[in-house]
């Protein structure tokens, strides 16, 4: 026979349930659990000048610093360390079966270093020929007299790996890269292969724009209060008819955004642990945001404006914990959202209040 005595006791402020057990031998067992509390919040996804106002224009301008772009300015200087690459393949830079450690650098002559104060992000254009994310990575970076500046960056995390045979744009936050106000004068691309078939890809328009900010809107735990995350929901809303004879059906085109076409550069989703990208995506119309998880819902129009919402839900919580500037989920703008009225996303769960 076994008998079993519970009961609560309060240890340095935080409760415990304790089980007291004797065996039919007299042998005595204890077990301690402490009980967590979650308490249910709603958050929204904010950056730090704008809110949680996402339908921003963050186009690029200004005088850019080129990098390459297949010859038609001043462009810095490319040449392979690694690996079969062409720098004038109709103007665009080429890697033809690339294997690992294959990388190229490009020199800045004239002026000899950039000073990056006067820049905000680093774009370009890439189209993956033979391409698997899965046992490739892209880096790049930047470095001053052959050193490292700041810290490179894995390129799978700006653009869409599946996209096989059609050119896409990538934009770079400098903040990504660790770039701030420092000197550089070199631009450096490796590829990191673990197997499967060799890589095939070309490179252009890569250049360091002058004006037009990336906008990056997160949200984060607080340190000690974990936040379990369980869903995802976006809210947008347009000066567009969307309804169809009869009410049958929404008139919403999969390659829009409501009024807003297809994005150049795309909204960037990504899952932030320990300074390290765990989880990335670009979205450039409603088809995509379909296609990665979303489920359209409350879709709603009055023959004039269309509001309509996109819930993303988790089969297991997202948990965030740690420092928050570490551990975070964020939405990246790289175009102009300022075609619509209204674009927000929260994100739904608990977070750890205590321990009970």
């Amino acid at each position: 026979m076994k008998f079993r005595l519970f009961g609560t006791c309060v240890t340095a402020g935080k409760k415990e349930v304790n089980e007291l057990a004797i065996s039919s031998s007299g042998e005595l067992f204890t077990r301690t659990e402490r009980k967590t509390q979650l308490t249910p919040v709603f958050k929204p996804f904010l950056e730090e000048t704008v809110g949680n106002a996402m339908n921003q224009d963050v186009s690029f301008g200004g005088t850019p610093e080129i990098i390459h772009n297949g010859g038609s300015s001043t462009e810095w200087t490319g040449s392979a360390i690694q690996g079969t690459w062409n720098f004038a393949d109709s103007g665009k830079i080429s890697l033809a079966s690339g294997v690992d450690q294959d990388s190229a650098t490009f020199a800045e002559e004239s002026p000899t270093t950039i000073d990056i104060s006067g820049f905000t992000a680093i774009t370009g254009k890439i189209n993956l020929t033979t391409y698997n994310a899965n046992n490739n990575d892209l880096d790049v970076e930047f470095d001053l007299a052959g050193t490292l500046v700041g810290n490179s960056v894995n390129l799978n995390d700006y653009i869409e790996t599946t996209l096989l045979a059609s050119e896409q744009s990538f934009a770079i936050p400098k903040g990504d890269m660790g770039l701030a106000s420092q000197s550089v004068d070199g631009f450096t691309i490796t590829l990191s292969r673990a197997g499967g078939p060799q890589v095939a890809f070309t490179m252009d328009d890569i250049q360091i724009e002058q004006t037009g900010t990336p906008l990056i809107f997160k949200v984060e735990s607080l340190p000690n209060e974990p936040f379990h995350i369980t869903e995802l929901r976006l809210a947008f809303a347009d000066t567009l008819a969307a309804t169809v004879a009869n009410g049958t059906a929404f008139g919403l085109a999969h390659d829009q955004i409501l009024g807003v076409s297809a994005l150049s550069t795309g909204i960037v989703f990504r899952r932030i642990e320990d300074s390290e990208t765990v989880f990335a995506v670009t979205i450039k119309d409603l088809g995509d945001f379909l296609s990665t998880g979303s489920n359209l819902i409350n879709a709603i129009s009055d023959g004039t404006d269309t509001f309509f919402t996109l819930l993303i839900e988790f089969p297991e919580p997202i948990i965030l914990r740690g420092q928050p500037k570490a551990n975070f989920l964020a939405f990246t703008i790289n175009d102009n959202l300022s075609g619509l009225t209204k674009f927000t996303a929260a994100a739904r769960g608990a977070i750890v209040t205590s321990e009970v």
